[in-house]
C-alpha cells in the first residue's frame, strides 16, 4: 500500500513549480470580479457623476453581477424571480443625473427600511439608438455599491432586460 507523501513527491517531481492548494475549491469567476471592482474603485474609475463616464467604459459590465455573500440557492431564487420585491424605481425618461438622484435616493431608502429585494427599471434603450444607457449606467453605479450584493436582469413579467433585480446586504 503506497502512502500520500510517496504520491505527493511523485507528483512533484514530475512537475516542477506545482504547490498544493490549502482549499479544494475555487471560483475564479466572483474572485476575478471582485478584483476587477476593487482596484476599480481604488483607481477612481468609477463615479457617481455619470455624465463622466464613456459608453465604451461601460461596455465591460456583465448583465449580472453576484457576490460572494449571496448562496447559490438565493442566486437562483434571485434570477427566477421568485423572491418579493420590497421596492421598485422606474427610471424611464429620466437624464443621467436625474437617473443617479434618484438612485441614491431609492437606495437610501430602502437600506434605511431593511429592504433585500429591489426592482430597477431601466429600459431596454430602445429611445437611444438601441443603446441601453441608463442600464449600463445603473449597473456602474451599483458596482461601487457596497450595500448590493447582486443585481441580474429581471424576469419578462417584470420588465425583461429592461429591467434589473437588485439584492441588498443585510443593514
Amino acid at each position: 500500500m503506497k502512502h500520500k507523501s510517496d504520491n505527493k513527491g511523485r507528483f512533484t517531481d514530475l512537475v516542477p513549480g506545482v504547490k498544493r492548494l490549502d482549499i479544494d475549491r475555487i471560483n475564479t469567476y466572483q474572485n476575478r470580479v471582485k478584483k476587477t471592482l476593487k482596484s476599480a474603485r481604488q483607481a477612481g474609475e468609477f463615479e457617481t457623476d455619470f455624465s463622466s463616464i464613456g459608453f465604451q467604459q461601460l461596455n465591460h459590465f456583465q448583465d449580472s453581477f453576484y457576490n460572494s455573500g449571496i448562496t447559490k440557492k438565493q442566486q437562483r431564487k434571485l434570477r427566477q424571480g421568485t423572491l418579493p420585491i420590497e421596492d421598485r424605481l422606474d427610471l424611464h425618461g429620466y437624464t443621467q443625473e436625474q437617473a443617479r438622484i434618484a438612485l441614491n435616493s431609492f437606495l437610501d431608502h430602502a437600506l434605511s427600511s431593511g429592504f433585500k429585494l429591489l426592482i430597477i427599471i431601466h429600459g431596454k434603450g430602445q429611445r437611444s439608438s438601441g443603446r441601453a444607457v441608463l442600464k449600463l449606467l445603473v449597473q456602474s453605479w451599483l458596482a461601487q455599491q457596497e450595500s448590493v450584493l447582486a443585481w441580474c436582469p429581471a424576469q419578462a413579467n417584470h420588465g425583461g432586460s429592461g429591467a434589473s433585480y437588485v439584492y441588498l446586504r443585510n443593514s
